[in-house]
């Protein structure tokens, strides 16, 4: 039963209208039956507080500014990938555009994914192109904006977060999920830090997303060992290989409709990570585009 002093609490927020407040007190009851092991009331209640009377959920400004919407027209086509990691990412396509079927039959789809591998070799951009391959809305995770000073801030801000992916149907991008979900157990971090982690696993482990929940690292070493059974699938991008760059450097290329001379697309493919070559041949062809139009314009 929940204690007296949490339901006065939430009956005296509710009767002066602050919303904010209720939503708290309402979240630390269903959090208090989750830790009894009544995970169906815990989740009976979270539904009925974020989706009451079919609108969206009280801390709607906590989303805005802790979400950043990111658009390209990438596709998996345009992604260099391994064929493992290509033949896994179709699978989970497939799962996902066929999910009511896979249910009807007992089945869970997998939405919750984990990429790793070395900075810039792809692993956000695939997020991206999955989001574009599926039609669906792009978001990034800022966890400036997350991650609060006070204490049971940050649990809170993440549930908003996760209520958002229930609610909406989009691929939400926790890029560099290290800064979250660092092993628990040092002694130079403040337990608020382990808290923080309990939360993101509890939040993975309750939530049933409409679209994805996608995290990245550079650092798998680093997180938690009990984070890792909270996803459904953890895909390893490997640094890519020189064949690999230079079909990368050349799709780029092609995707401008512009030929890049052999200095640059050696330079690029010199690179160890996709984003370095990409740096690249971004340079080049925007000098390439201001030297096209200063001359245009007789300037210069």
């Amino acid at each position: 039963m929940a204690p007296v002093r949490d339901l006065r609490r939430l009956f005296e927020a509710i009767s002066r209208k602050d919303w904010e407040a209720a939503e708290s007190v309402a979240e630390h009851l269903a959090g208090l039956e989750a830790k009894r092991g009544n995970r169906a009331a815990a989740r009976a209640l979270r539904d009925s507080l974020h989706h009451r009377n079919g609108s969206a959920p009280v801390a709607a400004s906590i989303l805005e500014l802790g979400l950043s919407r990111r658009s390209n027209t990438t596709r998996l086509s345009d992604v260099v990938l391994p064929s493992q990691v290509r033949r896994e990412l179709q699978s989970i396509l497939d799962e996902f555009k066929h999910s009511r079927s896979l249910q009807s039959q007992g089945f869970q789809t997998r939405k919750k994914l984990i990429f790793t591998g070395p900075p810039g070799c792809g692993k956000s951009l695939t997020a991206q192109a999955l989001a574009n391959e599926l039609a669906l809305p792009h978001f990034v995770v800022r966890f400036d904006a997350i991650i609060g000073s006070y204490l049971g801030q940050t649990a809170t801000h993440l549930r908003h977060l996760f209520r958002f992916s229930e609610s909406t149907a989009s691929v939400l991008l926790f890029d560099e999920i290290d800064a979250l979900g660092k092993r628990r157990g040092n002694p130079s971090d403040v337990g608020e830090l382990d808290r923080i982690v309990i939360a993101l696993m509890q939040e993975l482990e309750l939530t049933q997303p409409l679209g994805f929940i996608i995290a990245t690292s550079n650092i798998p070493e680093h997180l938690d060992r009990a984070l890792w059974r909270r996803f459904d699938a953890q895909l390893i991008f490997p640094a890519p290989k020189k064949q690999q760059l230079k079909s990368f450097v050349a799709s780029a290329a092609k995707r401008f409709r512009r030929k890049l001379p052999e200095s640059v697309f050696s330079l690029a493919v010199s690179k160890h990570s996709y984003a370095d070559a990409e740096a690249v041949v971004s340079s080049y062809l925007r000098q390439q585009i201001i030297l096209e139009l200063n001359s245009t314009n007789g300037t210069g």
